[in-house]
């Protein structure tokens, strides 16, 4: 077993004009096989999102279109991650893996500012969704809405 897990997010091929589907992927330096950490489903799909940790998967799959290099963690707190990945309630995957960015953060896994570079790069999406009694496009900050 590796000493050190490489850390990426990873943005898989464009589906039409959906917003890209993102992923955590945890490989041992220099592997050609990864773990995915991601969520499926949701109202685009007409089914509940569904939390997926799938070992074994290739790193070069032609389903990722990039990913971006974060770091690199301690064998050791490979179990960090999990529960960090476990944790965060699921939902749509950019703004769940955002979250779970935040929580390796709090962990001190990953670098500080992380979460907040990638919350920047969400997509909005055109599913309505309710809170607070408001009806508000997914990728829209309460922040942004006007009340008069």
């Amino acid at each position: 077993m590796a000493d050190s897990w490489d850390v990426y997010v990873a943005f898989c091929q464009r589906r039409g004009k959906a917003p890209l589907h993102w992923m955590l992927l945890l490989a041992n330096p220099r592997s050609l096989r990864c773990t995915w950490y991601h969520v499926v489903g949701g109202p685009t799909q007409n089914r509940d999102y569904e939390r997926k940790i799938q070992a074994g998967k290739r790193i070069d799959s032609f389903g990722i279109s990039k990913k971006q290099y974060i770091g690199q963690i301690q064998a050791r707190d490979i179990n960090k991650v999990k529960s960090a990945v476990v944790v965060v309630p699921v939902q749509a995957c950019q703004r769940w893996t955002v979250e779970v960015l935040a929580e390796l953060e709090r962990k001190c896994l990953i670098p500080v500012g992380t979460s907040a570079d990638y919350h920047n790069q969400i997509e909005p999406t055109p599913i309505a969704e309710i809170e607070h009694d408001w009806v508000m496009l997914s990728g829209t900050s309460e922040e942004e809405l006007i009340i008069e």
